[in-house]
């Protein structure tokens, strides 16, 4: 008898209870999560995970992929410096091989003033053009201290100078 009382309040308990409450409009197979404090499907909460973790998949790759392009970014100026030297390099050693020229040509021209003044526009001519690969040399010294403090400094390259 004791068995029965309890068997019948655990039953009443039970159908009382409102989880195993059947509700109006909910369908047999549906399962209704209360944990949030707030009514929602089963497949609405799993569907909601999955999209949070979509989200931070998402967020992921965005982030992973900026760091690609930063790092890319960064090659790049580095690249950028290592050709601003190398033509800074080859320029500098036009300059100094056409400043050879300029003085063998004064050497061999220039050693009489008879001769100085027969070939004076083919010496003036050769010191002419060491100064212009001086000052290109110059100029490419320039652009390469300007890319390796770029590079340095983690920027984006400078807009180019309007020329004068």
């Amino acid at each position: 008898m004791r068995h029965l009382v309890l068997a019948s309040v655990s039953l009443a308990a039970l159908i009382g209870s409102p989880a195993l409450a059947q509700e109006p409009g909910v369908d047999e197979g549906e399962i209704i999560v209360t944990a949030t404090r707030r009514e929602a499907r089963l497949q609405d909460v799993v569907e909601a995970e999955a999209s949070e973790g979509a989200e931070e998949l998402r967020l992921r790759r965005l982030e992973k992929r900026r760091q690609e392009e930063r790092r890319e970014a960064a090659e790049a100026r580095e690249r950028r410096a290592r050709e601003a030297e190398e033509a800074a390099r080859e320029a500098i050693r036009r300059a100094e091989e056409q400043e050879r020229r300029a003085l063998e040509t004064r050497q061999r021209f220039g050693n009489t003033p008879s001769r100085r003044e027969q070939f004076k526009y083919r010496i003036r001519a050769e010191e002419e053009r060491a100064a212009a690969a001086r000052t290109e040399a110059e100029q490419a010294l320039e652009r390469a201290r300007t890319a390796s403090e770029e590079a340095r400094r983690g920027a984006g390259p400078r807009a180019p100078e309007a020329a004068p």
